[in-house]
């Protein structure tokens, strides 16, 4: 084993939320979980637990009983018509359940300086609660393109609790790898994910986006990637395989997710 722990993202098992997340991940042999605690789209459902006091303690019972942590929380979007101050119940009911950690996104907002304010205010809402903003950067995003852009947004920033959310397929598609993180001080990263994929970009990035290949199946340098992040940091699994849904029981993807994660994490680094 790699000696790290892993944490189901909720975009993999989108039929999953709560409690149930909690005891999916469970029987998987994850030790974290994430939730949507705030939609980016209107078409993102956000966790029950978040506008349901009967739910969230319910949630918080399953992770007491079978030792779960509750890791991130998805994810804050700092488009032009965001308000901050939305995001406070999403980031209070996280403290609630134990969150280390919070996903921004800037998808899309062309104006930089309205997106860095708005990021500055959510990281000192979140500093409230000891939860770290990490800044997520992905193909599909004009705005801040590639783990550079985001390093400089970071800095631009001030706050001691922001970060960069590192990954893989992202890294890969927009910043040419593990090349992209030269001139990256690792310390940055406060938060981690992985997934498989062919070294050669499909043509549809959406789809692959949504049906990624499981960690250890494709070409992606995984180990490589882990070895140059933080050891502390957790290892979320997010490899959604959108064509299974409906098809394959969402218990059974995590235990996929889970079983070649732990795989790969241990193979030697490329």
């Amino acid at each position: 084993m790699s000696g790290r722990d892993f944490c189901l993202e909720p975009l993999g098992v989108p039929e999953l939320n709560g409690a149930k997340l909690v005891d999916a991940a469970a029987q998987a042999g994850f030790r974290f979980v994430s939730i949507f605690a705030h939609a980016p789209t209107p078409e993102m459902q956000v966790d029950e637990v978040v506008g349901d006091l009967g739910k969230r303690q319910e949630m918080l019972a399953r992770m007491k009983e079978t030792g779960v942590g509750l890791l991130n929380l998805e994810c804050f979007n700092l488009t032009p018509e965001a308000d901050p101050e939305s995001f406070r119940r999403a980031l209070e009911c996280g403290a609630a359940l134990g969150a280390r950690t919070a996903t921004a996104i800037v998808w899309e907002n062309a104006d930089r300086a309205d997106a860095l304010t708005k990021y500055q205010r959510t990281c000192d809402m979140a500093a409230e609660h000891g939860i770290r903003v990490n800044v997520e950067f992905f193909a599909a995003c004009r705005s801040l393109y590639g783990i550079a852009a985001v390093r400089d947004f970071v800095r631009d920033a001030g706050r001691t609790n922001g970060g960069i959310v590192l990954d893989i397929l992202h890294l890969m598609r927009t910043s040419g790898g593990l090349l992209g993180l030269d001139g990256i001080d690792p310390d940055m990263v406060g938060s981690i994910q992985i997934c498989d994929g062919l070294a050669k970009p499909p043509v549809d990035a959406l789809d692959e986006a949504l049906n990624r290949m499981l960690p250890g199946t494709g070409e992606f340098p995984i180990r490589a990637m882990l070895d140059w992040a933080p050891a502390d940091l957790v290892i979320g699994v997010e490899a959604p395989q959108a064509a299974l849904f409906g098809k394959v029981p969402p218990e059974e993807r995590a235990l996929s997710m889970y079983e070649a994660a732990a795989r790969a994490a241990c193979e030697p680094g490329s």
